[in-house]
C-alpha cells in the first residue's frame, strides 16, 4: 500500500458506506479550521476506471481504488485504498513522486482546491509528516519491485485480487477484466488466465465475465505472497492522530 491513508479517528464504517466528505477518516482528525474550509470548498468527484484525479487539488478517496503507474506505462506499482488523500505534496509545495495516478476501479471521492487550504498547512509538522510518508512510499515501491521479480504469477495475482477486494467492498465481485489485470501486473494475458483458473480450482475465487468474486479469503491469502504484511502506515497514522488530537 502506498497511499497517504488512515484508519485514524475510529472510522468503523466500510468503504462503500462512506458517501460524504465527513465520513473520510483523515477529514475526521484534521483541525477544525481545515475541516471548515474543506466543507465549504470540496465537491464530489467520481472517477471511472482509467481516469486520473486532478493534480492541482486534494482528493479524498471514499471508495474504489486508484494506483500508481510509472509515467506512460500500464504496469501498476502500488494501490491507493479508500481512506487515502492525494495532493498533500502539492498543497505544501513538495514533490515526492513522479508516478501517474489513475483509478483502477470506479472510485468515489471529494476534490478540494489547494489554494484555500494552502495557508492552513504551513506548520512544520505537516512537512515532517510528508517526509516520513515519502520514505514509507519509497519503501513500499521497492517492495513491490522486488515482488514483481521474485514471486509467481499466482502469488502476485492473489495479492492484487485481495487488495482490490478490500478496496471495493462489493460482495458481487471485482469489476475488472483479466486483460486489465495482466497489464497492471506486467504479465501475459495467458499467464493471468492460467493463474485465475488455478485460484478458481482452489475455490478461492469465482471467475465471471470481467468480474472476479472472492469466495474464500483465507485460501486467497494462502495463495498470495506476503509482501503486503506490515505495509500499513500504522506509525504514520499514530503520528497524525497524536499531532491533531
Amino acid at each position: 500500500m502506498t497511499g497517504f491513508h488512515a484508519g485514524v479517528g475510529g472510522g468503523s464504517s466500510s468503504a462503500r458506506a462512506r458517501t460524504r466528505l465527513e465520513d473520510h477518516p483523515v477529514y475526521v482528525v484534521l483541525p477544525g479550521k481545515v475541516q471548515a474550509v474543506l466543507t465549504e470548498t470540496a465537491r464530489r468527484h467520481p472517477l471511472e476506471a482509467g481516469d486520473s484525479p486532478p493534480d492541482d487539488a486534494l482528493y479524498f478517496v471514499l471508495n474504489g481504488a486508484l494506483g500508481f503507474f510509472p509515467s506512460g506505462q500500464r504496469v501498476c506499482v502500488g494501490v491507493i485504498p479508500p481512506g487515502s488523500v492525494l495532493g498533500w505534496e502539492a498543497a505544501v509545495g513538495a514533490t515526492i513522486h513522479t508516478h501517474e495516478t489513475r483509478a483502477i476501479l470506479p472510485t468515489e471521492g471529494y476534490v478540494a482546491p489547494l489554494k484555500p487550504v494552502h495557508a492552513l498547512l504551513k506548520d512544520a509538522w505537516i512537512h515532517q509528516f510528508l517526509a516520513a510518508y515519502a520514505a514509507s512510499r519509497a519503501r513500499a515501491l521497492g517492495i513491490e519491485a522486488a515482488c514483481n521479480a521474485q514471486h509467481t504469477a499466482v502469488q502476485r495475482l492473489a495479492k492484487w485480487i485481495a487488495r482490490l477486494h478490500a478496496a471495493d467492498g462489493e460482495e458481487s465481485g471485482i469489476s475488472i477484466a483479466q486483460g486489465k489485470l495482466a497489464d497492471m501486473l506486467g504479465l501475459q494475458r495467458t499467464s493471468v488466465n492460467a493463474a485465475c483458473r488455478h485460484l478458481q480450482d482452489r475455490r478461492a475465487v469465482r471467475i465471471r465475465r470481467a468480474r472476479l468474486v472472492v469466495l474464500d479469503h483465507d485460501e486467497l491469502s494462502r495463495a498470495a505472497c506476503d509482501c503486503d504484511a506490515g505495509q500499513a502506515d500504522d506509525v504514520l497514522e499514530r503520528r497524525l492522530r497524536a499531532r491533531l488530537n
